[in-house]
């Protein structure tokens, strides 16, 4: 069982909260306010405040305050770019490396995304797409590729959470099918389907987000 000290729980909360769009980005946040809603003293609040600050999480100005993280659409744009290059290789990778077990996780993956799609638990869903993209990446064994990915996959997750706040119900059953279509590609080890399945999730993506 993992036993986390105060400052790594408090972290964790309040990263997952920031990751969900729990408060509104760009607003800003107190430290007392904070410690009292997840019921915890200022010390580790603050520490955890203080690393997410540095992970550009939280905007720290001094002698105005603490602010949330405001993804800019041109922030966006270039971490999508970025990840569409990535993803691409880590798809080419896959392809050529992937045993049953594996194909096995990734559709059990997209089980519960569709379970979860069957709740309307939209959280959940964002959770599992990023899953979903982070195991593909695994699977490539590319240790610097897999690392790229995962410091960029904490503001896709913020990114989702923004492309997806108006029409989740349909903008999850698309993620689904794009997703789906994505594995089908990996089964039959069809590179070129898999390298466009890829593009054209991205390519949602961007249009939800009114990207061009």
């Amino acid at each position: 069982m993992e036993h986390l000290s105060l400052k790594e729980s408090a972290y964790k909360i309040i990263k997952e909260k920031l990751l969900n769009l729990e408060f509104e980005p760009g607003s800003r946040v107190r430290e007392d306010l904070l410690a009292q809603e997840i019921s915890m003293s200022r010390t580790p609040v603050r520490e955890a405040v203080n690393q997410l600050s540095a992970e550009g999480f939280l905007n720290n100005i001094p002698r105005k305050g603490i602010f949330v993280m405001q993804l800019t659409t041109k922030e966006i744009s270039d971490f999508l770019d970025i990840r569409e290059a990535l993803e691409t290789l880590a798809i080419e990778n896959c392809i050529r490396k992937i045993n049953e077990e594996q194909l096995a996780l990734l559709g059990s993956i997209l089980a519960d995304f569709e379970e979860a799609l069957s709740k309307d638990n939209f959280k959940k869903c964002n959770q599992l797409d990023s899953k979903f993209h982070l195991e593909i990446a695994k699977v490539s064994n590319n240790k610097k590729l897999i690392e790229f990915l995962g410091e960029i996959e904490d503001f896709m997750h913020i990114a989702r959470a923004i492309e997806k706040k108006l029409q989740p119900k349909a903008k999850n059953e698309l993620t689904l099918k794009e997703h789906k279509a994505i594995l089908k590609a990996v089964r039959n080890m069809d590179v070129e389907k898999a390298r466009k399945a890829i593009r054209a999730n991205i390519k949602t993506m961007k249009e939800n987000l009114g990207i061009y």
